[in-house]
């Protein structure tokens, strides 16, 4: 007969205690840098969707953030967590998104993070495929959409009030906020505030106040917890101090060893299992565009904030495979419209953008038809080692 284990019990019940009783002034001092360091890797969605993990990254020069979605779950040896910690890096990447995790959701956490934006550096990697012609839809934006940062975006009075006007109205297009009537008033009444607030608005503040102390509790509960969806450990280090030519030489020799059953570059257990119809995909995309897009607005959302905050990011611009692309019809020069708009966006608002859509016909850059892998992340690793090397 087993013995019982009362750890996890014992658990529950001092994480209980502390969500019941510990006041909210308080809660930051347990999230530590050992719970920072247990996270980095892990792409918990729960954690990125919360404040209190976040908050205190922005606040560590050591701890350098990387916004992006799906392709940040595609590891290998030469993925930034892998490769700069390998390399004994000074600073340490964290990984914040998933698949749909696109510019209004990062618009979100950000803000969130406001007043620890000046003079921060981090990575926002964009992908291609966010600047479809319908951009965030519904079925991307619920499972990511965090209430608790729209709640601390809402109440923010340091965020200009164009933006904020802006960006409210953009989450009203969405159902899960429109339909949260807590939500929808305290949004509404950031952007037109009164005088001499009614009995009305005074219940809806005290409303959303308690909200706010159980959230910000759970929150920091769950990144005390912070189950790993992800781990780096069993991932072979490179040696250190190795040179970009000798990582793109190990890159050659992975790369010819698993990317030679298709006539995409794409990796072989990928190709066989998610494009055996390969005639059925054939001018499949020629009727597509990513030059027109709700997403650029959302975009400029990110930009005016962090404009107005004084962050200085790296934006990072992914190419799609070019081989498979032509494939399905959606030329080159169709994807030069999008390549340039987003390169131009960006750069007209002042920031630092690594426009990697040169490498579109690079062997072993892709795993698939969008997400990188191999000589795709070295050419993220060198571009984030010049922008941290940077003044």
């Amino acid at each position: 007969m087993k013995n019982p284990k009362f750890g996890p019990i014992i658990l529950a019940i001092v994480l209980a205690v502390i969500l019941l009783f510990l006041p909210n002034n308080k809660l930051s001092n347990l999230v530590t840098k050992k719970t920072v360091s247990q996270t980095e890797a892990s792409l918990n969605p729960t954690i990125f969707q919360g404040v209190a993990i976040q908050k205190k990254i922005m606040q560590d020069k050591n701890i350098l953030p990387i916004y992006g979605s799906s392709e940040l779950s595609r590891f290998d040896e030469f993925h930034p967590s892998v490769y700069f910690k390998s390399q004994n890096s000074q600073y340490t990447p964290y990984l914040i998104g998933r698949g749909g995790t696109q510019s209004l959701i990062h618009f979100l956490s950000l803000s969130s993070v406001q007043p620890y934006l000046k003079d921060k550096k981090f990575v926002f990697i964009l992908s291609p495929t966010w600047f479809k012609g319908e951009g965030l839809d519904e079925g991307r934006f619920d499972p990511n959409f965090s209430k608790l940062q729209a709640i601390e975006f809402a109440l923010n009075q340091h965020i200009p009030i164009d933006l904020k006007r802006r960006a409210v109205q953009r989450l009203l297009d969405y159902s899960m906020v429109k339909n949260d009537s807590m939500l929808s008033a305290i949004l509404n009444e950031s952007i037109n505030p009164k005088s001499s607030p009614t009995v009305k608005q005074k219940l809806l503040n005290d409303l959303v106040a308690s909200y706010l102390s159980i959230a910000k509790k759970q929150d920091v509960v769950t990144s005390l917890i912070h189950p790993n969806f992800h781990s780096i450990n069993s991932i072979k280090p490179l040696p250190k101090g190795i040179s970009f030519d000798d990582m793109l030489k190990r890159a050659d020799e992975e790369g010819k060893k698993t990317s030679n059953n298709n006539r995409f570059g794409m990796k072989n257990s990928v190709y066989s299992f998610h494009f055996a119809n390969l005639k059925e995909l054939k001018n499949s995309k020629a009727d597509i565009s990513y030059g027109k897009s709700p997403e650029y607005g959302d975009l400029q959302l990110v930009l005016d904030l962090l404009k107005s905050s004084g962050a200085k990011p790296l934006f990072i611009s992914l190419p799609v495979n070019g081989y498979f692309y032509d494939y399905t019809g959606f030329n080159k020069a169709k994807r030069e419209v999008y390549y340039n708009k987003v390169r131009n966006q960006i750069e007209k608002n002042g920031f630092e953008v690594a426009d990697l859509s040169g490498h579109e016909y690079d062997k072993y850059f892709f795993e698939d038809s969008i997400h990188i892998r191999l000589k795709g992340w070295i050419y993220i690793d060198q571009a984030i080692e010049k922008y941290m090397n940077e003044k």
